[in-house]
């Protein structure tokens, strides 16, 4: 289950910048890179001094949280945004600008994605009948109010694990096709497995939902803290109801195929405040 990367996106850049404020205190500020791809993310360091601050780029703002004894802020780069130059500005609670840094941000050799689907498939994607309009209605708030509501503390110590083995089927970022038409961008990572093999949770955080969706089928998402989520989608199984707090590693469900799907498989994702990200990097994630 591995993706080529370029060779700065494999290799770890650390960039630390010390300088003084006219306040008189010393901040350091480090960046993991500063070429990042498409659809992954910056983590940026800091310490405490600047813990509700936050980094503007590309004209959207996140916020420096506390993390023991130091600022951390996660800067997600949408799939969305057109790859060139931006500069990352780090603001601190009083609003005063402390650094100003170049920020490249590269494109991603995304794969594309063909599906051939027939009336009915059709129909579950994009609902004509009033029933399934309202239904799919009812499904978006309901997913909506599931991402909405994030614990303000990091809920996981960990780095995130894959939440089943098997056969990669979709990658994430892949542009999808349905009868060659263009669809959208495959937002997570499908992994192909005998209908019944059980999946665990990626981190430890708690249950915003477990229901079966229209287009998702039987689907769960945890919240693991600082708006960070991950969803698990076309299972056969729930094992586990809204409200509960989940462990790493525990069996939350079993692959299947429900809801818009050509055969059983676990489509699995990871979004920060509410931009879908590549779930590798969460895996790798070390702060």
């Amino acid at each position: 289950m591995t993706k080529k990367r370029s060779p700065d996106i494999i290799i770890f850049i650390l960039i630390t910048l010390v300088f003084l404020t006219q306040s008189g205190f010393t901040a350091d500020i480090s960046f993991n890179t500063l070429e990042p791809e498409v659809g992954s993310f910056i983590t940026v360091k800091t310490n405490a001094d600047l813990i509700d601050g936050e980094v503007i780029l590309n004209n959207e703002s996140f916020p420096i949280r506390a993390d023991s004894d130091r600022g951390i802020s996660i800067v997600p780069i949408s799939y969305w945004w057109s790859p060139g130059e931006y500069t990352a500005t780090i603001v601190d609670n009083q609003g005063r600008t402390w650094l100003k840094e170049n920020v490249k941000i590269k494109d991603a050799d995304f794969d594309k994605s063909y599906l051939t689907i027939d009336d009915e498939q059709e129909e579950t994607v994009r609902p004509t009948d009033p029933e399934n309009q309202a239904r799919r209605a009812r499904d978006q708030e309901m997913v909506q109010a599931a991402r909405a509501d994030s614990h303000p503390d990091r809920l996981w110590s960990d780095s995130f694990i894959w939440p089943l083995e098997g056969r990669l089927t979709t990658d994430f970022g892949a542009t999808r096709y349905h009868n060659n038409e263009l669809a959208n961008r495959h937002n997570g990572i499908d992994i192909a497995a005998p209908t019944g093999t059980p999946v665990i949770a990626s981190n430890t955080g708690r249950v915003t939902l477990a229901a079966n969706l229209l287009v998702t089928g039987k689907t769960i998402i945890i919240d693991h803290g600082w708006n960070i989520y991950s969803s698990y989608l076309h299972l056969s199984e729930l094992s586990v109801e809204e409200g509960e707090s989940v462990k790493q590693g525990q069996e939350i469900g079993a692959v299947g195929s429900t809801g818009f799907s050509t055969g059983p498989h676990l489509h699995w994702s990871i979004s920060y405040n509410r931009v879908f990200l590549d779930p590798r990097d969460f895996v790798d994630l070390e702060l």
